[in-house]
């Protein structure tokens, strides 16, 4: 049997475990199932493992080992070629395990565990091309996600003053201090203003690596863990969480009006997502937010997987202006790519339509301002557009590409598909019917979203015709670029963190570490001192009384062994 087909086994073989044990601890009425490893009186502090087996650990859980297996399945196609594949393999199986002690395991104990680990592998899964991209791109993720590394390390530190791990152990007067650094650590893994940089650059890694990393576990992460904790955030975080991903929407989605990239504009369309994730906890709609989790992690696998299968039949082609014409080249992977983008815009009973309307539901009901609501609808309306401009590009027949037909012959690949479009089906239908808090959320009216909506869509048609009509180069130059560098965000964080920070901590070795301090007391003091022993004993060991202590110290030695 191959290595895609044991791996794949594999997660689904834990994902029916997982509903075994959800079906038996009646997780889905209500129940959970809590199991506590306690070790205060081996380490003298409050310390424990605690396992939480409840509807959201078990939901979360299931579908990453589902997303898993079928991007398992997938890898055999697209990386048939490769010659490590079994490392590959080695790498996504414990990402998976990371991931999985993310969930299962909500004390911060086992937070820093998993949270650490996604790291890691994240970064070895960036690089695994093993090119100067690639390793540009691993070094800005790696560096970006360690400032939220930092701000769990302060939290566990914080807990550390009261000799407690535990998950509610803190006392209210640092309460707030930890709400930040949770609020700081989430953000960054799940890259909000103004740790977005990373996201668009990870896309180096292979194809099956962002269906899985970049569309439904890494970027989760953060979100996973703010509905864990949202009761850790004050009102004050709640306000800086909810003015952070309304610009993280807006950045991305305006960015990806302007790429080319096909896999880049998935990623700006998935920093959007996350930040309407991370907008909905900011309103309390904790439930509704993981509703979307899910529901996004399926379509946005489902995505990347059509898109990596253009990409591979079209010769690692990434620009969306030469992909002409997959519509009659590939027509399966086509309609599957159309309902994923139908389900990213929240067209109507698609999967995405159920979470985006209650996540506007929840907004309109919760008065949370007018400005709020129109920069959300424009957020919204970015979508639809950058989504009809990929579809226009990929679709329509220029005849630009030389190619003119695609295999489509092989098993991996539909195989990998017919099981996404599965999950991706049935994962609205499976929610709906098992959380029944969604009854107690506001519906919006319809009338007033799709006007409003369509007003918006207008209203920014008009404005790109508007910027087309002006005759100054220069300025719509700078609007492209300024749109194209995600509001120069890239630039100042990206390049920043890969370049400038790196030459000013080589610089501060060289001159401080490798330089005053190693040659004042390395040379000096160390070899001077080294010098006088090195002599003692040279003289020690050459006359008769060293003979005696040297034979004296062996006979010592080996009574006391023996």
């Amino acid at each position: 049997m191959s290595p895609c087909c044991n791996a794949a086994l594999s997660k689904f073989f834990f994902f029916f475990l997982f509903f075994y044990l959800a079906v038996v601890a009646g997780v889905f009425n209500g129940g959970a199932l809590v199991l506590e490893w306690e070790l205060s009186e081996k380490l003298f502090v409050e310390t424990s493992f605690c396992l939480v087996l409840d509807w959201i650990s078990c939901l979360f859980s299931m579908s990453v080992l589902y997303i898993s297996g079928c991007v398992c399945v997938f890898s055999g196609f697209y990386l048939s070629h490769d010659k490590f594949l079994e490392k590959f393999f080695v790498l996504l199986k414990l990402f998976v395990v990371s991931m999985v002690v993310l969930v299962l395991f909500p004390s911060y104990l086992g937070l820093m565990v998993g949270w650490d680990g996604l790291g890691v592998i994240s970064f070895l899964l960036v690089i695994y091309y093993l090119s100067s991209c690639s390793l540009s791109s691993g070094m800005i993720t790696v560096l970006s996600n360690r400032v939220g590394d930092v701000c769990f390390i302060l939290a566990i530190s914080l807990m550390s003053s009261s000799l407690s791990f535990g998950m509610w152990g803190e006392s209210f007067v640092s309460g707030f201090v930890l709400g930040i650094f949770l609020m700081m650590g989430s953000m960054t893994k799940s890259a909000q203003v103004p740790f977005s940089a990373w996201l668009p650059e990870a896309m180096s890694a292979p194809t099956p690596v962002s269906s899985l990393v970049h569309s439904s576990t890494l970027v989760t992460a953060g979100v996973y863990v703010l509905i864990r904790f949202s009761a850790y955030l004050s009102e004050f975080e709640m306000y800086m969480l909810s003015i952070s991903s309304m610009v993280t929407m807006l950045l991305a989605g305006s960015s990806a009006c302007m790429e080319s990239d096909l896999k880049k504009v998935v990623a700006l369309s998935t920093l959007s997502q996350v930040g309407m994730m991370m907008f909905a906890i900011s309103l309390g709609a904790n439930v509704i937010a993981f509703f979307h989790l899910l529901v996004h992690a399926f379509f946005k696998a489902l995505m990347f997987m059509c898109m990596g299968g253009v990409i591979y039949y079209s010769g690692s082609c990434q620009d969306s202006r030469f992909l002409d014409g997959v519509w009659n080249k590939l027509p399966f992977t086509s309609c599957l790519f159309l309902f994923s983008n139908f389900s990213l815009m929240g067209f109507p009973f698609f999967s995405g339509f159920y979470s985006k309307e209650l996540i506007v539901g929840a907004a309109l009901s919760l008065n949370v301002g007018l400005m709020a609501v129109v920069l959300f609808f424009m957020c919204l309306a970015f979508t639809i557009s950058y989504s009809f401009r990929t579809l226009n590009l990929v679709m329509q027949d220029m005849s630009v590409f030389s190619l003119k037909f695609y295999s489509m012959e092989n098993g991996y690949y539909l195989s990998s598909l017919l099981l996404m479009m599965n999950g991706a089906i049935s994962t609205s239908l499976i929610m709906q019917s098992i959380l029944k808090e969604f009854s107690t959320v506001s519906f919006v009216n319809p009338s007033v979203f799709y006007s409003v909506l369509l007003l918006l869509v207008m209203f920014l048609f008009n404005l790109v015709l508007l910027f087309n009509c002006l005759s100054k180069k220069s300025f719509m130059s700078l609007t492209k670029n300024f749109l194209k560098s995600m509001w120069f965000l890239s630039i100042i964080s990206g390049n920043f963190i890969s370049s400038k920070l790196l030459m000013m901590i080589s610089s501060y070795i060289v001159y401080v570490e490798m330089g005053w301090i190693r040659a004042f007391i390395g040379s000096k003091v160390i070899n001077s001192i080294s010098m006088v022993f090195r002599n003692k004993i040279w003289e020690m060991n050459m006359n008769f009384f060293g003979v005696i202590l040297f034979v004296f110290l062996s006979v010592f030695l080996i009574l006391k062994v023996f």
